[in-house]
């Protein structure tokens, strides 16, 4: 269903293009109801070329004019931005923040106002409608408004309502997740090349294995630990590779990485 709020991006990064990708994708909401801003002009012109949405030269008249104001800027840049737009932000306007670490208190406080905020953590698979997104609610939202921002993010993916003290591992698990994954992705084309199989080939194969296996979690809804056992026979190849990664210790490396992640998040909202 289409909505025909107005939708106002400030930040117009790779997470805020995969959202707008993705909205738009789902036809939910149409480019002339989409404005985006951000102090790098090269990144808006290049998304109002893309997708034929607005360029916002002045922050204040597009506060004004929106329903739903995304804060897709980096953590550090947000005390600038509140000071920036919080006399011009209306009192019925949602405040959708996707900074990592940002806290709704935080944002509240620093708007001054009994705003609605809502803090969301989404992914980048967004682009292909097949993010990940977490959401919370701050002190002023009801029911019936966060229900409506998880529609919104529905279309462009999974949608869970998580508190707002798992946030922290939520970036470290889906929100920096795709770039694991792609990381994985990339060793695997290395290590095929390295091993003697043409580049093309080996990024084929290792695209279409991450591909292949990721539908099949989802297919199957088979856990990913019974999937593993499916593949792997006794004594056989992979079985090999397993205990290699095993003798190296290769899930204590993923727990740190991700509590790192984690400890990052943590350290943003101070």
């Amino acid at each position: 269903m289409e909505i025909s709020k107005k939708l106002f991006f400030i930040g117009s990064g790779n997470m805020a293009g995969a959202i707008i990708s993705g909205l738009l994708q789902s036809k939910l909401v149409k480019p002339e109801n989409i404005v985006c801003n951000d102090v790098v002009k090269e990144k808006v012109v290049a998304l109002s070329e893309k997708y034929g949405v607005s360029i916002a030269e002045n922050k204040a008249e597009a506060i004004i004019g929106s329903d739903i104001i995304f804060l897709s800027v980096k953590p550090q840049n947000m005390p600038g931005v509140f000071d920036e737009i919080k006399q011009f932000v209306k009192k019925g306007a949602i405040i959708i923040s996707i900074a990592a670490g940002i806290t709704t208190k935080f944002i509240e406080d620093s708007i001054g106002k009994e705003v609605a905020v809502i803090r969301a953590m989404p992914n980048t698979p967004a682009l292909v409608l097949e993010g990940s997104t977490a959401l919370c609610k701050g002190r002023f939202v009801s029911e019936d408004r966060l229900r409506r921002v998880k529609s919104l993010f529905s279309a462009i993916g999974k949608t869970v309502i998580v508190p707002e003290e798992k946030f922290d591992v939520i970036t470290a698990l889906s929100g920096s997740g795709p770039a694991y994954v792609f990381y994985l992705c990339e060793l695997m084309q290395k290590a095929a090349e390295e091993m003697g199989l043409e580049k093309e080939v080996a990024e084929a194969f290792a695209v279409q294995t991450v591909y292949g296996s990721g539908k099949m979690l989802e297919t199957t809804k088979t856990p990913a630990k019974a999937l593993k056992e499916i593949v792997k026979s006794p004594n056989g190849t992979t079985e090999a590779a397993l205990k290699y990664f095993e003798s190296q210790n290769l899930s204590s490396i993923v727990l740190k990485a991700m509590q790192e992640a984690a400890k990052r998040s943590k350290e943003l909202s101070k």
